[in-house]
């Protein structure tokens, strides 16, 4: 007696796997031959020339000279999109004075600089935030973190592929003699790190 079953779908699955193998096939040639480098990103200076609390209110003034370099010697990377952010302690200070960038390509072995800078007060602190600046002041410097968000392509004849790196920044101010932050964060340049 002939089976009832309804017919299952042939070639499905090898299909699948096929195209996954082709797909990680082109990979590896791509990697093979154009041997990418993911971006390096350089922190050359860091200047705090105002961190204060008074009456709840952080006050700030930070400038920043940053370098981002392409290694790649057959790859030009575009940078469709690129934006800075500086935190205290989990605060987002801000908005940021040249934190978007605009869009541009940027050819192999090459080094391009941005200088974002963040300035302005912050009020409505939460106690977190307070009781780390007093920690810091007392333990003689104050830490940063500076993240870059980018949307990158990799040019490659007429292919392009996307990437997201999140890349990050920690900065350390020491204070001065008078209790002041220092001018430079310590040691610059500091290499971020950056990943994908």
């Amino acid at each position: 007696m002939p089976s009832s079953d309804p017919p299952r779908p042939r070639g499905c699955c090898s299909r699948c796997c096929s195209s996954l193998f082709t797909l990680g096939f082109l990979i590896l040639i791509y990697w093979l031959i154009f041997q990418p480098h993911q971006i390096r990103v350089y922190m050359n200076s860091a200047t705090l020339s105002n961190f204060a609390l008074s009456d709840a209110m952080l006050t700030y003034n930070l400038s920043l000279n940053i370098s981002l370099r392409n290694p790649n010697r057959k790859i030009g990377i575009y940078y469709d999109r690129l934006s800075a952010a500086a935190f205290y302690n989990g605060l987002q200070l801000g908005p940021a004075e040249s934190s978007f960038f605009e869009p541009f390509f940027q050819h192999t072995k090459n080094t391009r600089m941005v200088y974002p800078v963040f300035e302005g007060s912050q009020g409505d602190l939460s106690k977190d935030v307070k009781d780390a600046f007093n920690k810091d002041k007392n333990d003689g410097a104050y830490n940063l973190d500076v993240k870059l968000n980018a949307k990158l392509r990799h040019k490659v004849w007429f292919i392009k592929l996307s990437f997201k790196p999140k890349i990050d920044c920690w900065l350390r101010f020491p204070l001065t003699a008078n209790g002041s932050a220092s001018m430079a964060a310590q040691p610059v340049p500091r290499k971020c790190r950056v990943k994908y």
